[in-house]
């Protein structure tokens, strides 16, 4: 930390230069009432040496305090320029100098978070980047593999596998880059006032063909008058995440209720499946980016439930799961 110079500063001059005029002043009076009135000399004079002395600590007192305090709130700055400042509780006496320490522990806390929260996005886009390329790498091989063996007599097959995988590639690359901007808070914060009825509704129909191929029994239970202040395409690409992941994981013939419920707090969708739970080693990582658990499909990379759950706390929410007698239930909590 640099050392200042305080005694040079103009206003520690100021404060000496005001003192000095005060104690000339003080002996000028004194001096004449000595002319005035020689028997009081004496006492006049150790009144005066008294008042100059006393003047004197007094001014070099504050001055050291003065000092000291204004050192202190300067190595405040300098602990968050280092990133480690704490609050000195001892320096709270509600003076200016107090406030002054108030105010740099404030901007001390808000730069270090704005520092920590731009290193963690940096550190996760690093990784975000890194594990975008390890994804697009296999079927990359894949296409290559493929366009090795292509020959005039399985040239229609091969293009349809090609055109298949072109398709898987190109969901997964939008799934990655939206899976990046929840890792580095870059989703859109745009919000509007949505029925959650038309919400889901709009998040199954992609998947009404998978929910037809297994005979699937849909049970909804949200009603049209329930609503939500998020943002609707976000929050439908995370409802579509873990619907599908309920169709993927329920038998053929069974069931996936859909239960919207309602309190002054929060609005509350459960997405119920039957079929098998998840397995407990599993529950703890469910919501962790590229985890595959015991019972994952064979497409599926782990980044769906990532994004789901990153989504959802962007709109003042959260999303859990937990096992149920039937089966699985995902919640969706969005506090209003």
């Amino acid at each position: 930390m640099v050392k200042h110079d305080y005694w040079a500063m103009p206003e520690t001059k100021s404060v000496l230069k005001l003192t000095v005029w005060l104690i000339v002043i003080l002996w000028a009076a004194l001096l004449t009432v000595m002319v005035l009135v020689p028997v009081t000399r004496l006492w006049l004079v150790v009144i005066g040496l008294g008042s100059t002395l006393a003047s004197s600590w007094v001014v070099l007192r504050w001055a050291v305090k003065f000092s000291q305090r204004f050192d202190l709130a300067l190595r405040q700055l300098d602990l968050t320029k280092a990133g480690a400042s704490n609050y000195a509780i001892d320096r709270n006496d509600e003076g200016l100098f107090s406030d002054l320490n108030n105010r740099l522990y404030q901007y001390a806390r808000q730069m270090q978070a704005e520092r920590m929260a731009v290193k963690r996005d940096r550190d996760q886009l690093s990784v975000a980047i890194t594990d975008i390329a390890h994804q697009l790498r296999t079927p990359l091989a894949a296409n290559n593999n493929l366009l090795e063996m292509m020959t005039a007599a399985n040239w229609e097959v091969t293009r349809q596998e090609l055109l298949a995988q072109h398709t898987r590639q190109a969901e997964l690359v939008e799934q990655l880059i939206l899976l990046a901007k929840v890792d580095t808070h870059t989703l859109s914060q745009t919000r509007q006032d949505v029925s959650v009825a038309a919400l889901g509704k709009e998040a199954l129909k992609p998947l009404l063909r998978m929910v037809a191929d297994k005979q699937l029994t849909i049970d909804w239970q949200v009603s049209p008058d329930l609503m939500l202040h998020v943002n609707p395409a976000l929050v439908k690409e995370a409802l579509v995440n873990v619907l599908k992941n309920a169709v993927e994981h329920t038998a053929f013939g069974g069931q996936i209720q859909i239960i919207g419920i309602a309190d002054p707090i929060r609005v509350r969708l459960k997405i119920i499946n039957t079929g098998s739970p998840i397995a407990e080693a599993d529950m703890p990582h469910l919501f962790e980016r590229f985890f595959r658990g015991q019972y994952a499909t064979a497409n599926n990379v782990g980044i769906g439930l990532a994004i789901a759950a990153g989504i959802t706390r962007e709109n003042d929410g959260r999303l859990f799961a937990e096992n149920t007698a039937e089966g699985v239930q995902f919640t969706f909590e969005f506090f209003r």
